[in-house]
């Protein structure tokens, strides 16, 4: 009898063990404050709140001539990009869809993320192809796959492996509308480093040419911050700052942007997190639209929950 109780116990406490595990890769994946997260970094060094310096040979890192100029890009070219990683059990992506419906005229491009990545497994389970197709059947969606790179330290061939997984999705499922058309290439490089120039330079080669991931072969990088001139060439569009409202506030107030005004908003991308109750969302609005042509913003300290006021964002966006 205590023999049988004690295996109960046992089996019960393992099972437990592996539910953890597997809501460990999927659910509990904070909003990084970019800040801390340099700082915990010992191989990366922590940004100023002005543009990060490179090397001894690149004092500054303000984007150079070679960058893209700053396009003739209007507020009302502005667009959203939505971090969702959020998985789609019945009705989770509802709040969603029903965002991108009622304001049709503002293009979204989501990120979805099923485990960290594309997952182990050559295909995510049924309740994503189903959600991925539905959401991607919107005119004005584009949906991009997330990919880890530890700020240029991880294995490029792991990297690889998970661009690749995604590009299969299409045909590995026998449904060409089962998708993504382009890759978020999260935790990028922010200091000049010469093999780091290289390493982004071949996962955007890579990515413009898998078939699997076209026809747009969209590339985002996320260092997070201003990143040195060099990778800014690199992807069609960088995100230069995801951190808290608090830190936003301060680099607007010090100048922080000024030295990529020269650079297409287009090409850059804003995420402001953490969002106090009370702010003023159109004056928010309107900073990010002041130095980045995509921009995300969210109340929550999470990329696992819809926020209500995504809602508001996309009005500002799509009424002016």
């Amino acid at each position: 009898m205590l023999c049988s109780s004690v295996s109960r116990f046992l089996l019960l406490g393992l099972s437990c063990l592996s539910l953890f595990i597997q809501l460990g890769h999927t659910a509990l994946i904070p909003i990084r404050n970019r800040q801390y997260d340099w700082e915990d970094n010992d191989d990366t060094p922590a940004p100023s709140a002005s543009m990060p310096t490179s090397s001894a040979a690149r004092s500054t890192a303000t984007p150079s001539p070679s960058v893209t100029p700053k396009s003739s890009i209007k507020s009302g070219n502005t667009e959203v990009i939505i971090p969702y990683y959020m998985y789609p059990s019945d009705g989770a992506w509802a709040p969603l869809e029903q965002l991108v419906t009622e304001h049709s005229s503002v293009r979204f491009t989501v990120i979805v993320n099923p485990s960290s990545g594309p997952g182990s497994s050559s295909l995510p389970d049924e309740n994503y192809r189903k959600a991925v197709t539905k959401l991607a059947s919107h005119s004005n969606v584009l949906l991009i796959g997330y990919v880890s790179t530890s700020w240029g330290d991880r294995p490029i061939s792991d990297v690889e492996r998970d661009i690749k997984t995604y590009a299969g999705w299409p045909s590995v499922s026998g449904d060409s509308s089962f998708a993504v058309r382009g890759i978020f290439l999260d935790e990028g490089a922010a200091e000049y480093n010469g093999n780091k120039v290289s390493y982004y330079t071949q996962l955007n080669s890579l990515i413009k040419g898998s078939e699997g991931l076209g026809p747009n072969h969209y590339v985002v990088m996320n260092p997070g911050t201003v990143p040195d001139a060099a990778y800014l060439n690199i992807p069609d569009s960088s995100v230069i700052f995801e951190s808290p409202h608090a830190q936003f506030q301060e680099r607007v107030s010090t100048g922080a942007f000024e030295q990529i005004k020269n650079v297409d908003k287009g090409r850059l991308a804003s995420m402001v997190t953490h969002v106090p109750e009370g702010t003023d969302l159109s004056q928010l609005v309107s900073q990010q639209r002041d130095i980045s042509g995509h921009i995300y913003l969210t109340k929550l300290d999470t990329y696992l929950a819809y926020c209500p006021s995504w809602s508001e964002m996309a009005r500002l966006i799509g009424s002016s």
